[in-house]
């Protein structure tokens, strides 16, 4: 499944950072300031205002981020499906307070997620609920993100044919006061 939503350029597993990063240690910042300087940035808007960061080895030129769109869709929550044919592999967002958290976003093994459930229904996340995302919404997602795509792709044509319909008609005119000022 996360193969499918490449194909349809929806973009998943992002370093998400934390709004309260300035309370970490040393290493942490450090490795922080090395993912700023080395992968493209994402920013996104809270509900209150707030502006939150993501980061990707990938240009987001192209591609949409699969947890912004579930966040924009679904609001909070923990969000599960199984990220491949052999059910091995489990994609897991966190969404809380309309912020995704930072360590979510990611592909782990079926035997990790379990365990994370079970600490999350104990932990700080108890008042989320646990949802799978069906293969349907995935898939009406990706028929979404498609359609907005070529939208752009088609602004981005019509931008190139106007910048040259605009020189092509520039050069018409500077030929055509050359040709008035040498005759």
């Amino acid at each position: 499944m996360i193969d499918y939503l490449f194909s349809h350029n929806i973009l998943t597993g992002l370093f998400w950072e934390s709004d309260s990063a300035e309370g970490k240690g040393s290493n942490y910042q450090q490795w922080l300031n090395r993912i700023r300087k080395t992968h493209s940035q994402l920013v996104y808007t809270t509900a209150d205002g707030g502006l939150l960061k993501g980061y990707s080895e990938r240009k987001f030129s192209d591609l949409e981020p699969f947890a912004i769109l579930v966040r924009n869709e679904l609001g909070d929550g923990v969000y599960h499906f199984t990220a491949e044919n052999d059910g091995d592999d489990v994609y897991f967002l966190i969404v809380r307070d309309n912020k995704i958290i930072g360590g979510s976003d990611k592909v782990v093994t079926r035997g990790f997620f379990d365990a994370l459930i079970s600490e999350l229904s104990e932990g700080e996340f108890a008042e989320l609920g646990i949802k799978k995302i069906s293969e349907s919404w995935i898939e009406s997602i990706s028929a979404l993100c498609q359609q907005r795509q070529l939208v752009i792709k088609r602004k981005q044509k019509l931008f190139v044919i106007g910048v040259a319909a605009a020189s092509v008609f520039l050069l018409v005119i500077l030929a055509v006061l050359l040709n008035m000022m040498l005759s």
